[in-house]
């Protein structure tokens, strides 16, 4: 199915793909669960590749993710699009889980070394990104990319799921260690809202029953 936004998905086995095309770009994106496998990274920037075989990782979800430019190659705009297409899949996943039972909100810590992050996330139709950057990841570089164009993946991911995120980065000296620990909350969150439970058959994270 497609609609306005440029994305269509389609459901393959336990996964979902998503192929986002723009003018400025062909972004795909398969999301599912299932037994572990090697994931397909080539967004085109290593350390961003790096951080979603994390989320991958820690979500205990297979994420595999390509970016191919057709006019210029903006980093800003390969983590947010593969946001929003990862964040489409991902509300696909609890739209399909919502009629059995699935959570729809979690959260998780991370660590790595002396960095240390927190993440939340909600699936109930409000678009936000709440990012609380402090000490090594405010600095303007990690590895071969900008930190501002890693928080334009939540903010897009926010948008494509159509869910609220909040991620504190609390603690770090390095870069790569502050950032890697929020990819590693986030993906512990995600792993919770994701979490079926038959308990929740027919509901929302919501009380109002819609994710609109």
């Amino acid at each position: 199915m497609s609609d306005f936004n440029g994305m269509s998905i389609e459901r393959k086995g336990e996964d979902y793909a998503v192929t986002r095309v723009t003018r400025e770009a062909v972004i795909g994106v398969t999301l599912g669960r299932g037994e572990y496998r090697v994931p397909k990274l080539d967004t085109t920037i290593l350390f961003f590749d790096h951080m979603l075989e994390m989320l991958g990782w820690y979500s205990d979800l297979n994420i595999d993710a390509s970016y191919e430019a057709k006019t210029y190659r903006l980093m800003h705009v390969v983590c947010e699009d593969i946001g929003l297409a990862l964040g489409h899949a991902a509300r696909a996943l609890v739209v399909d889980g919502i009629t059995t039972g699935i959570e729809s909100r979690g959260n998780g810590f991370g660590l790595m070394d002396e960095a240390r992050a927190e993440a939340a996330v909600s699936f109930e139709g409000r678009s936000n990104a709440f990012l609380t950057i402090d000490d090594a990841a405010r600095l303007e570089r990690v590895e071969d990319m900008l930190t501002i164009d890693l928080a334009a993946f939540f903010e897009g991911f926010s948008q494509g799921a159509r869910a609220t995120v909040h991620l504190r980065l609390a603690d770090g000296v390095d870069p790569h260690h502050a950032w890697e620990a929020g990819f590693r909350a986030f993906g512990h969150a995600l792993r919770s809202a994701l979490l079926l439970n038959p308990r929740r058959a027919g509901m929302t994270a919501g009380v109002k029953g819609t994710l609109d």
